[in-house]
Parts: structure tokens; C-alpha cells; sequence
């Protein structure tokens, strides 16, 4: 057992961004005894979802862990893991004693039949899922001045507050003394000296540093980086758009609110007694459409009263990676002391445990 402590601390891994796949992936191989470096340019920077620094920064920090219609497959096992490690994390980096929640449930409304026939299968073979009952519709009914044809109630799914969550997880980081390098990665390059380090990375300030192990989770960097040493990944820009809507007093009764609606693929966060977020991954490209905001303020022309007479209080946008031709997240070992773990353009804080997890499995062996 002392020759393994020994050989782990003896074993040098860098970790190139800085997201949630980045800093849960440090987490986790630093709770493990590895020594490892977190390389970012923004690794020291302000976390701060009015100016985000990246992705995940940008997100609602929604955890829809349950509620899938897959009960077999990469994903599913992924998502069912991260909802378990999430519970014991939380633990770990002393959630309890911070103004962090996992606030709970999670309720998804359905307006097409064919949508509520899937959460009817759902109900009947989930633990923590019910149908809502026909008093709670006729309530979402008047809040969203429709006629829905059902809806869902997750006990177990819910929200993470994404800067509360990371701002925890930088302090975890200090604790277990994870190396932040902020500069960014000019290039990685192959050792061919057999007694020393695999990997070599050369840094903007002219330094470089050799390593046992290189994990990348820079999202669309990920190309440039792994292309120089031959290896093809290919990502394209996904961006989720987030508004914060200030509502009019007395606009409705939003006791019954729970952590996360989900309507029509829109997620709605009541987080103020007079404000509403409400966020979606939704279009392709780097910057924020104008169509694709004015799509989600209106609910494609069925938006209720009070959304109709909110006003913008703030607004912003993060850009997420998103595989092409191959499942999200990627995940995979391209040479001996080489990984990625990135591509996560939906799921980032749902699946960070499992995937950094992953990572742990595969430089154990």
C-alpha cells in the first residue's frame, strides 16, 4: 500500500483547462494522492457568471441525472454514476458548512402526446418519479396559460448552482494542493527519451514542463492542441443563452416553483422573489442569435403574461464543445499517458464525477 502512495505522488499529471471537466478531473486524481498541475490562463480568474470565463460558467448547473428514457448504454451509466458521486462530492468538498444546495425536485412539463406518453413510461419504472396529479397541472396550466398534456415530478434531479459549485471545488483544489498554472498552452510534444517523462508541455512563457500524464479538457482548444502531435477531434461551437427576467409584483403565485422547470427544452430557474432565469443550449455557432433569444422569451409564440411583461434584467452566453459524428462527451486514452475529456456541450455539470472518474480508471489501469 506505501509503495502505491509513493508511486502516485511520484507521478506527474497535468490537466490542461479549466472548466467543470478540468477542475472535477484535478479533484478527483488529487483526492487519489496523485501531484497534478490544473493549466489554465483563467485557472486564478474571477469566477463569475455575469463575465464568464467559460462554459460552464455560463450554465444553470442543471442536474437531469434521472429523468432519461435510456436505461442501458455509455450514457446512461455515465449519468447514473455522476447523480451517485455527486451526492458523496458534495460531502467531500463540505457543501454543508457553505451557502451551496442541491436544491431539489425537478419538474418537466409536457404539451405533445407523444411527450407524455415517454414520461408515463417513465413513472412506471423510475424510483422517484411521478406523474404530476391533475391538481398540480391545472396550476402549471394557469402559470403558463395553456392547456398541457402532462407533466413529471423528479425527487432526486434538481440544480447546482454553477459559480457556488466551482468557487467550492477551487478551495477543495487548495486544500488537497493542486498546482494552478495560469498560462496557456502553446503546444504539447512527445518525449522520446524512455527514461524520462512521456509528454512535454510548452507553456507561452517559453517554460516547459514534462509530465508522466496529460489529460485535455479545453473544449474547442482541444483541436489545436491534439492535432500538432497527430491526432484528428473534431468539435463544433455550441452556445446556450441564459436571461434573467425581471418580473412585475404580484405577477403570480410562485410558491409551488421547483428548483428547475423544464418547459418546451427551456429550463426556468425562480431565484428571486421578482426573478425568473431561464436558459437553453440551443443553436450552433460563437455568437448569441438574436432569432434563437426572441424564440425562447416568446415560448415559439405561447409565452404567458408574465413572461410577455418581464424586462431583461442581465443576460449572457457560454460556448460549449459538441463532438461531431461521436457521442458526447469524448472520452478516451489516444496514446499511453494521453487523454481527453471534453465535448461536454449539455451535460458538463451533470457528468463531471463520472467522466473525471473515468479518467481516474484508466491512469490506474
Amino acid at each position: 500500500m506505501n509503495s502505491q502512495k509513493a508511486e502516485k505522488k511520484q507521478t506527474e499529471i497535468s490537466i490542461v483547462g479549466s472548466g467543470i471537466a478540468g477542475i472535477t478531473t484535478a479533484f478527483h486524481l488529487g483526492k487519489k494522492g496523485y501531484k497534478v498541475n490544473l493549466i489554465d490562463s483563467s485557472v486564478n480568474s474571477e469566477i463569475n457568471n455575469l463575465c464568464p470565463k467559460n462554459g460552464t460558467q455560463a450554465s444553470l448547473g442543471v442536474l437531469m441525472g434521472n429523468i432519461h428514457k435510456r436505461s442501458k448504454g455509455r450514457a446512461f451509466l455515465l449519468r447514473n454514476q455522476s447523480m451517485k458521486l455527486w451526492q458523496e462530492w458534495l460531502t467531500q468538498i463540505n457543501y454543508s458548512h457553505s451557502n451551496l444546495i442541491f436544491e431539489k425536485p425537478l419538474i418537466k412539463l409536457a404539451n405533445s402526446e407523444k411527450e407524455y406518453q415517454s414520461m408515463i413510461e417513465l413513472s412506471n419504472n423510475k424510483y422517484g418519479i411521478e406523474l404530476l396529479d391533475n391538481n398540480s397541472l391545472d396550476f402549471w396550466n394557469s402559470i403558463f396559460e395553456t392547456k398541457l398534456k402532462g407533466g413529471l415530478i423528479s425527487y432526486e434531479d434538481g440544480r447546482l448552482n454553477p459559480i457556488k459549485l466551482l468557487k467550492l471545488l477551487m478551495q477543495s483544489l487548495d486544500q488537497i494542493k493542486i498546482n494552478k498554472i495560469d498560462k496557456n498552452v502553446c503546444r504539447i510534444t512527445k518525449n522520446n527519451n524512455l527514461y524520462n517523462k512521456r509528454w512535454n508541455i510548452e507553456l507561452e512563457n517559453n517554460k516547459f514542463i514534462s509530465q508522466d500524464y496529460i489529460i485535455i479538457c479545453s473544449a474547442l482548444n482541444t483541436q489545436k492542441l491534439l492535432k500538432s502531435i497527430g491526432h484528428e477531434i473534431f468539435l463544433e461551437p455550441i452556445l446556450g443563452q441564459v436571461l434573467e427576467l425581471e418580473l412585475k409584483e404580484g405577477t403570480s403565485n410562485w410558491k409551488k416553483w421547483p428548483a428547475i422547470l423544464n418547459y418546451q427544452s427551456i429550463n426556468f430557474i425562480h431565484h428571486h422573489p421578482n426573478r425568473m432565469l431561464i436558459g437553453a443550449t440551443i443553436e450552433k455557432g460563437t455568437k448569441a442569435s438574436l432569432i434563437a433569444k426572441k424564440e425562447m422569451l416568446s415560448l415559439k409564440k405561447t409565452a404567458p403574461k408574465w413572461m410577455k411583461h418581464a424586462s431583461i434584467s442581465h443576460e449572457w452566453s457560454g460556448i460549449r464543445a459538441k463532438p461531431i459524428n461521436e457521442p458526447a462527451p469524448l472520452l478516451k486514452q489516444l496514446e499511453p499517458g494521453l487523454l481527453i475529456n471534453t465535448g461536454h456541450y449539455r451535460n458538463g455539470v451533470l457528468l463531471a464525477p463520472a467522466c473525471a472518474e473515468w479518467i481516474g480508471r484508466k491512469i490506474e489501469g
